[in-house]
């Protein structure tokens, strides 16, 4: 469903891989149009925003985006 553009909602344990689930989609259209496409994901906690943008950094290693952190 991600990857057609819908929205999901997903709960599950920490370590289930609830980052990768949402992080892989967008990498992969950026992957095919760099400018195309952009990402907002809002956290509610700090340490949890930059959890995200270093699996983002991690999984897009091989991809050329920028990943910004705003606190």
């Amino acid at each position: 469903a991600t990857l057609h553009g819908k929205n999901v909602l997903g709960m599950a344990q920490t370590g289930t891989g609830k980052t990768a689930s949402f992080a892989l989609p967008i990498l992969q259209k950026l992957a095919k149009d760099m400018f195309g496409i952009f990402a907002l994901v809002i956290t509610p906690t700090r340490e949890l925003a930059m959890q995200i943008k270093s699996h983002f950094e991690i999984l897009a290693a091989d991809i050329p985006i920028r990943v910004a952190l705003i606190t």
